[in-house]
């Protein structure tokens, strides 16, 4: 099967180009835009004929004429109705059919095949006859029940050439992705470099995408840089919502290092506006040390520790603390799939109280994204990116941080209070997160051939559930 690409600036471009060269019942295979244009898959109706095994012939008359071409997918429903209006018309002219019912006397029917002083042949097998009221038959209704037997199952063969084109447009899909990848090999590099940096196939296929084709191996990695730069958000390269003080409640499942956040952030707003103007609660009552940790911590920066038991205890310490510059809650930590994130968002629906997700950069892609959709992190005033240090790869942080446009509020990578707190640098974490890629284990980099595979798996994938939502 030779399928061709044709490209124009329109679409009328394009398809004049098909018909020139490949005729008038050339076969549109698929066309979608691209860059600076239109791109239509095509092939000579010929080409796809020889390529599809040819159905059984209908049985013919003599009047009947032998086709005079092959014939190929695109009319094969009429070739359906044509054959079926054939057979019930001749159906209608054989009055001698041995399935046509005759409404004439017996008497009659015996003279009129000349065989009136012979019984048939059938009579010796049939029971000893009964009479029975007359039942008139309609002749229409029999050529209609005739007819309906032997129509052939139009509802199913239009299933199996749906079915056939969906395989059809799948193996181009691939076949097309396969020829970019070779007209396009900045493409590839970039999809391997992205994929085994800890990124999401969806955003690298994005960005993949969206490269421009004339551009070399240098203006490749730098146009990606300043890609990822620009869609990792932040407030402001100066400061954070931190430095101009509010109350805010540091959310996120257990471990993630919220109550050392706490105190990072506690730490840098005391050293610049003294201990007097921060305030310290802890909400954690489950996990045991928790409240003894930030005590600690309190002890060593001079400010005062107070544990909310419930909402209304919560409540009193905020009323206390009115007059302090930055007020910051330690929440028990609760995993994504946990019920009680919906009773903990709920306990914390003050308009006072302005929430921050806490995620921890080490994790799986995959657990993050959870995290920021049961934690509701769209509706938070920002995401702090801890343990950055023990990330082996940043990029599945920074993936699900640009998907899901969160604003990234600050960035800890490592223990030490508060050396370890950081504003965020998006160059710096875009720079890391790509270099993660040239340290990666064998064991987990792609081959080309896996890359391409893998990709055109997916591609496949999301055209299917494409038609069965369709269907649906």
């Amino acid at each position: 099967m030779n399928v061709k690409r044709y490209f124009a600036r329109t679409a009328r471009e394009a398809m004049s180009r098909v018909r020139a060269e490949l005729g008038e019942d050339a076969v549109v295979l698929k066309n979608r835009p691209v860059d600076g244009g239109v791109e239509i898959l095509a092939l000579a109706d010929s080409e796809l004929s020889a390529s599809e095994p040819a159905p059984s012939a209908p049985p013919r008359g003599a009047g009947d004429a032998a086709p005079a071409s092959p014939m190929s997918t695109v009319n094969f429903e009429n070739y359906v109705r044509e054959r079926q209006q054939r057979r019930l018309a001749s159906s209608r002219d054989e009055p001698g059919d041995a399935g046509a019912l005759d409404e004439r006397p017996g008497d009659e029917r015996a003279t009129a095949s000349g065989f009136g002083d012979e019984p048939p042949r059938h009579e010796e097998r049939r029971a000893p006859r009964v009479e029975a009221p007359a039942v008139h038959v309609s002749p229409g209704f029999v050529r209609d029940a005739r007819s309906t037997d032997d129509r052939p199952d139009v509802g199913m063969l239009m299933n199996e050439l749906r079915e056939m084109r969906g395989a059809l447009s799948d193996q181009l899909e691939s076949l097309s992705w396969f020829e970019g990848v070779r007209r396009r090999p900045g493409q590839s590099r970039m999809l391997r470099r992205l994929l085994q940096a800890g990124f999401s196939p969806s955003l690298s296929r994005t960005l993949a995408n969206h490269l421009p084709a004339d551009f070399g191996e240098e203006d490749a990695e730098r146009w990606l840089r300043e890609a990822l730069v620009r869609n990792l958000r932040i407030d402001s390269p100066e400061q954070t919502i931190f430095d101009a003080g509010g109350t805010y409640a540091l959310l996120g499942p257990t471990g993630v290092g919220k109550t050392t956040t706490a105190a990072k952030i506690a730490a840098q707003f005391a050293l610049k506006h003294g201990a007097q103007s921060v305030g310290l609660i802890t909400a954690d009552v489950y996990r045991i040390g928790a409240q003894d940790q930030l005590r600690t911590f309190g002890r060593l920066l001079g400010v005062p520790v107070h544990v909310a038991h419930d909402v209304s205890t919560l409540a009193d310490f905020l009323q206390m603390y009115m007059n302090r510059k930055l007020v910051l809650i330690d929440t028990a930590g609760v995993a994504q799939r946990d019920e009680r994130v919906g009773e903990l968002l709920a306990a914390l629906s003050s308009a006072q109280v302005r929430k921050v997700l806490v995620v921890n950069a080490a994790s799986q892609a995959e657990a993050i994204d959870e995290t920021i959709e049961a934690y509701q992190g769209r509706n938070a005033a920002g995401v702090v990116l801890s343990k950055v240090d023990e990330a082996v790869r940043l990029g599945g942080a920074l993936d699900c941080l640009i998907r899901h446009r969160l604003t990234l509020q600050g960035v800890a990578n490592g223990q030490r209070v508060p050396e370890d707190w950081h504003r965020p640098e998006p160059r710096m974490l875009v720079d890391r997160a790509l270099a993660t890629e040239s340290r990666a284990s064998a064991s987990f980099s792609f081959e080309e051939a896996e890359l391409a595979m893998l990709l055109a798996a997916g591609q496949r994938t999301a055209a299917q559930r494409a038609r069965e939502a369709r269907r649906v």
